[in-house]
């Protein structure tokens, strides 16, 4: 081993995040013979100064804070295989077995809508909602479950990384994406979960790392962090966010919530569609794709607005613009007051159609002609 291969990673505790501890493990690893130095700081910025001083190699940090505190001068092309991205949910059921009018404290804005879109029948709380709420993330997941032994509420959403660190193996669920099960709510991820970032300076040896790092991951948070580049800063908490590769082969076996609609009776030869590469052959089952998937949810949880791209590699940068064009007409369209139909049969038309959602309980009489998404649910 040479001095070549010798690189030290200016390494920060555990802020809940889990980024310190997917990095120590990486650096134990010891991966394609690197030799890999940790060397602790006390906290992120100490090391991103030292880091452009030549002090150090990398600095691991998360996704999110690489999208707030972007650095000139530093790159992120180094990033770890992604961990699982979805939150999870720390109480004795599952989200459809909660007791009625149960009461579940969120984390976060995104997944209170989500929860109170799969169950109108719990209340669904922010930690702020109860006034005394510790601020300090780790103290905030203990006082939470302390709550739920007691009985004081039946659970509570939180990441992965802050779960592995409660004293007691507390019994958690995934809240995940259901796509083999179309009889279960879908949870779309907050948006840069899961990603460790390995910046350096620009001038570092990147290619020495290429056995090692996921350029899928690299791929995939390059779009993220564009997509959220063309949202509107108001609507950011509030979106649920996940870009991935995945091969066609997976994608095929999709079977529930959005996999009904790939049911096709050739898929591989209808997936021509999904190539440039070819005209008259559908791409190979192993050849990768672009996944995304793009939502929010009003307040009350009765709209979801929601859009869903997948598109080969080649086309990844035209995908994602065109998928937040569609995003921001279809939330323009979300937010437009609905005109009444003047037209004669047409509106008698609609008319007895509308009254026949209201009488079967299907739609609210409040609700025929203001918009799909309200003020207050992008505010």
């Amino acid at each position: 081993m040479t001095e070549e291969d010798r690189f030290e990673i200016l390494l920060c505790p555990e802020v809940g995040d889990g980024v310190s501890t997917h990095a120590k493990k990486f650096i134990d690893s010891s991966p394609d013979g690197l030799n890999l130095i940790e060397k602790q700081v006390p906290h992120v910025e100490t090391a991103i100064q030292l880091l452009i001083d030549g002090h150090g190699d990398i600095v691991p940090v998360s996704a999110n804070w690489w999208y707030n505190n972007r650095v000139k001068g530093l790159s992120s092309n180094l990033v770890l295989p992604r961990r699982e991205p979805t939150r999870v949910l720390v109480g004795e059921d599952k989200p459809e077995y909660i007791p009625k009018r149960g009461i579940i404290i969120a984390d976060c804005d995104i997944v209170k809508r989500q929860l109170i879109r799969s169950r109108k029948d719990i209340k669904v709380m922010l930690p702020e909602d109860l006034g005394e709420a510790p601020e300090d993330v780790f103290e905030r997941v203990e006082w939470l479950e302390k709550l739920r032994q007691e009985g004081d509420i039946d659970g509570y959403t939180t990441t992965r990384a802050l779960h592995s660190s409660l004293p007691s193996r507390a019994r958690r669920h995934t809240l995940g994406m259901q796509r083999q099960d179309d009889t279960r709510s879908r949870y779309i991820p907050v948006p840069l979960e899961g990603y460790t970032v390995l910046l350096t300076r620009e001038d570092f040896p990147i290619s020495r790392f290429s056995r090692v790092i996921d350029a899928g991951a690299a791929l995939s948070l390059r779009l993220e962090m564009t997509i959220l580049d063309s949202i509107e800063e108001n609507m950011l908490d509030k979106i649920g966010l996940i870009v991935e590769q995945r091969k066609v082969r997976t994608i095929l076996t999709d079977v529930g919530n959005r996999g009904r609609t790939l049911g096709f009776e050739n898929p591989l030869t209808e997936w021509k569609t999904f190539t440039s590469v070819s005209e008259s052959q559908g791409p190979k089952d192993s050849d990768p794709r672009i996944d995304i998937i793009l939502e929010t949810v009003s307040k009350d949880g009765m709209v979801t607005t929601s859009v869903e791209r997948i598109f080969p590699l080649e086309e990844s940068h035209s995908g994602a613009h065109n998928l937040v064009f569609n995003w921001n007409q279809l939330l323009m369209v979300m937010r437009e007051v609905p005109e009444a139909d003047k037209r004669g049969r047409m509106k008698e038309l609609m008319d007895n159609y509308i009254e026949d959602l209201v009488s079967k309980g299907r739609l609210s009489e409040d609700r025929i002609y203001t918009p799909l998404l309200k003020e207050e649910d992008h505010d």
